[in-house]
């Protein structure tokens, strides 16, 4: 029974025993851990460079946490890293396409009361969190990968969590991204059939002046082709662009909210059955550019909500055509023929039909 159990420890920290879920330990228990470490090797006088003082490498932590974690059948890693505080991470890291992160608490606007991630000075790599893919150009398979109940904080012109979803065993879920400045993107999300609700994206952290940081996105959809993803109650403070999309089909965006954000919409290539459903800008006249419509007569773009402060909202749309609301509701529709885009202002329909 001695050596039985002797045998399973070894095969589990060899990693030959898979799990659905690993617990990441506070940074406090991992420095208690390295103190016991260094006290054993110490006893035994076996030589050794473990010293509880110095920094631990969380993303290599996080990478190597990740073998403890079962296979699905592309050979990545496929299961759920439970964090239990929050960890300083001074290079990118990359998590295998069907893996799920999840916090311990709910996410809290400041990343003191949270579990997740923050970059340190000096940084290695454009984005904090990254996704992989299960194979070459294989950009709607990861099915299961997720983050939950997680806050991060970047640091300027670093892009802050670049995620790739597959099908309903996905989540993102109560995400915090913030600090990550200007001239980079908050949240890029790619893949098709999941959810995304309860996020709060903002290019600056707290204690930071609130302005539009240049150059800053705070969601991007794409740029490869996404389809059928529903996002609810999502926000972002202090971007140039709220939200950017390339090329969209049959996407639901629902209670979005901007503050501090030039420009809430940027379309650059093409929209089939995309809507986007109460939405409240703020300290902005601008709702919405359309830089190219690639097939005019497919396009399909339905938008309505509210002008938080009073003022008419602006769209421009191809060729160097401009739209503007009649006060600080709108309710349209954006179509087009074979040659062009044409907006339908359905307020003004309903206003103008007979009873």
């Amino acid at each position: 029974m001695r050596f039985l159990a002797i045998m399973c420890l070894a095969a589990t920290s060899l990693g030959l025993f898979a799990a659905p879920e690993v617990v990441i330990p506070t940074r406090a228990e991992a420095k208690i851990e390295i103190t016991k470490a260094k006290e054993i090797l110490d006893r035994y006088g076996i030589t050794h460079s473990a010293d509880p003082e110095k920094p631990i490498d969380w993303a290599a932590y996080f990478e190597k946490a990740q073998d403890r974690l079962g296979k699905s059948g592309s050979g990545q890693r496929s299961g759920s890293l439970r964090l239990t505080d929050y960890y300083p991470i001074k290079e990118t890291v990359y998590f295998d396409s069907h893996v799920t992160i999840e916090g311990s608490v709910r996410a809290k606007h400041h990343l003191g009361g949270s579990h997740g991630f923050v970059a340190e000075e000096g940084f290695k790599g454009d984005t904090m969190l990254v996704w992989k893919i299960p194979k070459p150009r294989s950009y709607y398979s990861n099915f299961g990968a997720g983050i939950h109940q997680i806050h991060v904080q970047s640091r300027k012109g670093l892009n802050g969590v670049s995620f790739r979803g597959s099908q309903q065993a996905c989540r993102v879920d109560n995400l915090y991204v913030r600090g990550f400045g200007e001239n980079a993107v908050g949240l890029q999300l790619g893949g098709d059939t999941y959810t995304v609700r309860d996020c709060f994206v903002d290019a600056a952290k707290g204690g930071e002046k609130s302005v539009a940081r240049k150059g800053s996105t705070g969601y991007q959809l794409g740029p490869i082709r996404v389809y059928s993803l529903t996002l609810n109650n999502v926000t972002v403070h202090n971007c140039e662009t709220g939200m950017t999309l390339s090329d969209g089909h049959q996407i639901w965006v629902s209670n979005y909210e901007t503050e501090l954000t030039t420009l809430p919409l940027l379309f650059t290539y093409q929209c089939m059955g995309v809507v986007i459903d109460n939405v409240t800008f703020r300290h902005t006249q601008n709702i919405l550019n359309i830089k190219k419509a690639r097939f005019p007569s497919t396009y399909g773009l339905k938008v309505n909500g509210t002008m938080a402060d009073n003022k008419a909202g602006h769209i421009e749309y191809p060729l160097n055509k401009k739209w503007n609301s009649k006060d600080q509701t709108l309710d349209i529709t954006i179509n087009g023929d074979k040659k062009e885009l044409k907006i339908i202002d359905l307020k003004k329909l309903r206003l103008e039909s007979k009873p």
